[in-house]
């Protein structure tokens, strides 16, 4: 009987050792979520599981960048709307057409006009202009003033301007 018990108390220990070494080892490699690096200076960290040195002013340089480039691409595609062609009747000479566009938060607004040179020959014109304007708010340099917490923010606003010009002949 004794020999049963000491047997168990063997298996028991053995099987309570292999179970704590499982809870104990992890099943992957712990990930260093940010890492230092100080090889351009203070403010630059590693992109983690990467060895990419970033700095934080450049995330944000870029995320108003970006941010620009959506605008002003609205904006182009906004103008490009706007520029419609009249339609030429025939028996008429002139027509000019006016319209607005917008696209993605974006406006613009435009003038077409096409005359007729002689019987089947047709010039034709268009101008458009758009206002780029936007903001973005970013959070990843705030600051703790008196007032409160500020967070850098840019706002741009430009005309931007489109036109187009072509000759017709039609027989």
């Amino acid at each position: 009987m004794w020999t049963s018990i000491k047997a168990t108390r063997a298996i028991v220990a053995t099987a309570a050792a292999l179970f704590a070494g499982l809870v104990a080892t992890p099943s992957h490699a712990q990930v260093e979520y940010v890492r230092v690096c100080s090889l351009y200076g203070a403010g630059f960290f590693y992109i983690p599981g990467t060895d990419t040195c970033v700095q934080t002013r450049q995330i944000v340089d870029n995320q108003f960048a970006i941010a620009r480039l959506n605008t002003r691409a609205a904006t182009g595609t906004a103008m490009a709307a706007s520029l419609v062609a009249p339609w030429l009747p025939s028996g008429t000479n002139f027509a000019i057409s006016n319209h607005w566009a917008g696209f993605d938060g974006q406006h613009a607004l435009g003038v077409s006009g096409r005359m007729r040179i002689s019987g089947h020959f047709v010039f034709s014109a268009g101008f458009a202009a758009g206002l780029d304007r936007g903001k973005l708010n970013t959070f990843n340099e705030r600051t703790q003033t008196e007032q409160g917490t500020s967070t850098p923010a840019e706002s741009w606003s430009e005309i931007r301007m489109l036109s187009r010009a072509g000759f017709m002949y039609a027989w």
